[in-house]
């Protein structure tokens, strides 16, 4: 008994140091991967103002100067998926991983939900991920059938034709 005694304000002393904030700042180094582990690079990772910078050729960030506390992650990268998340940066050797899916994934899921008419699902899906790839003619497909399932009109349904006929054209 006398050991437990002993042993119980050592344990608590430990345990209040490793929860214990750095003061100061620090560098918080991550790496953005695809589904499979595969690097992403130009991802922009972003933990606020002033906090922001782009994943290497192997998928790795480093933001310097972070303050201990609490943050949000965001990030996007043209081709991918964007993610937000919340992270807490208690630690000097903080590191962040962040898992992206290709876009060609965000639109099966699109597609899914269109199949299930869950259109304004659909629609904020996309929208997500608007920022980085809104420029891309797929993004712009996706977002013409959206409108169409949304309100059909004739004028939207030759739109989404002719985007499929330019893109067809291409292949052949």
């Amino acid at each position: 008994m006398r050991q437990i005694v002993l042993i119980l304000p050592i344990l608590l002393l430990l345990i209040s140091c490793a929860s214990t904030k750095f003061s100061g700042t620090a560098a918080c180094t991550g790496r953005v991967c695809g589904p499979h582990g595969e690097p992403v690079e130009q991802y922009q990772v972003s933990f606020g103002v002033g906090l922001t910078t782009v994943s290497g050729i192997n998928g790795m960030f480093l933001i310097p100067d972070v303050r201990a506390g609490t943050y949000t992650v965001r990030g996007g990268g043209k081709g991918w998926s964007s993610v937000e998340k919340e992270i807490e940066f208690t630690d000097r050797r903080g590191i962040v991983c962040i898992q992206v899916e290709p876009m060609t994934a965000v639109y099966q899921k699109v597609e899914g939900l269109l199949r299930q008419n869950f259109c304004d699902e659909a629609e904020k899906m996309l929208a997500k991920e608007s920022v980085c790839n809104d420029s891309s003619p797929l993004f712009q497909f996706y977002r013409e059938v959206i409108s169409y399932r949304k309100s059909p009109t004739e004028q939207k349904l030759k739109k989404i034709k002719d985007k499929v006929m330019e893109e067809t054209a291409y292949e052949l």
